[in-house]
């Protein structure tokens, strides 16, 4: 069997890759074309412009525009002015810290703002004869807040400065 080229071994790399990303989205059920617009970016040292990264996504306009915006909210995009260019050019967050605070804010947080409501609407049951309905309710409560509590302090991991990795 003859060995593999270097084009061959890049392709299977960038294809694992992806295959990464794409992993780690569905783990933060997150779309996987935020995985793909990810991977673009991540595999380059040049800032693309949206239509390059629609052009090498292999995604739709639609897909792309989506989760560009989805990645921008959770700072996993660095948005770069082009001197020469009116498109806006985007670069993937290279700080796993700032990466992973960015994507605690945008995928939990909203989910524990809305799970908190749930919570708040829930009937008093004080004077009920459900001791362990009850319990359970003071229990989750708990439990909420202490996730409440602690989504935060992991979402304060990035440090401001850009040289950290």
């Amino acid at each position: 069997m003859p060995a593999a080229d270097s084009s061959t071994l890049e392709t299977e790399a960038a294809d694992t890759i992806a295959a990464y990303f794409c992993r780690m989205a569905d783990t933060l059920g997150l779309p996987r074309s935020t995985a793909l617009i990810y991977h673009t970016l991540f595999l380059t040292d040049e800032a693309l412009s949206y239509t390059e990264i629609v052009e090498r996504s292999g995604l739709s306009k639609a897909s792309a525009s989506t989760g560009l915006k989805l990645l921008e909210r959770a700072k996993a995009v660095e948005i770069v002015i082009v001197p020469a260019s009116r498109a806006t050019h985007y670069k993937a967050e290279l700080s796993l810290r700032r990466l992973a605070a960015g994507l605690v804010q945008e995928t939990l947080m909203p989910g524990f703002k809305a799970g908190g409501h749930y919570l708040e609407q829930l009937p008093d049951l004080e004077k009920s004869d459900a001791p362990i309905l009850n319990e359970r309710i003071s229990r989750l409560r708990h439990w909420h807040q202490l996730a409440h509590d602690l989504v935060p302090l992991l979402s304060a991991l990035g440090p401001t400065e850009k040289a950290e990795s």
